[in-house]
């Protein structure tokens, strides 16, 4: 009995160790992911990278998410978008489910694009997207959504 109860907190806490560092390696990944995200939005375009990343179950709070999901709500979301605007993110925060099989992202965003009148418009708010883990262990997102900055005062 003696033995137990020098071995059983080493077991309890190697475990806790494990699950924490678990933890940090999945919230990596995930930073990881949402990096390589916007780099490729960078690289080949803003729809090319979100009809990669998008899980087939994809959904978007302005395409009506009971009509539309994963590559059609894509295609929907950025029909007509100009070519030349640039999205870029950063990552702030990420967690992971314990389970490893769900996590979420959030952070900060900047659009820009020409405007009609030939000069830059520029855009900046925040974004959450929560992803899921594939069967091939990518991780996909679900869900993605953003809310502008109010405009700066002057």
């Amino acid at each position: 009995m003696q033995l137990f109860f020098r071995l059983f907190p080493c077991l309890v806490f190697g475990t806790l160790s494990a699950m924490a560092t678990d933890s940090a390696t999945l919230r990596a990944e995930l930073v990881q992911t949402e990096t390589a995200f916007c780099e490729l939005a960078r690289t080949a375009g803003i729809p090319a990278a979100f009809a990669q990343f998008a899980a087939p179950d994809a959904v978007f709070f302005d395409i009506d998410p009971q009509e539309h999901r994963g590559a059609e709500a894509v295609k929907l979301r950025f029909e007509g978008a100009d070519p030349r605007a640039i999205l870029s993110w950063k990552p702030v925060a990420a967690d992971v489910a314990a389970s490893g099989e769900l996590g979420y992202t959030w952070g900060t965003y900047e659009y820009r694009a020409p405007g009609a009148d030939g000069k830059e418009r520029v855009g900046k708010g925040h974004y959450v997207s929560i992803w899921k883990r594939q069967p091939d262990g990518n991780w996909k997102f679900v869900l993605d959504t953003g809310n502008p900055s109010p405009p700066a005062k002057k």
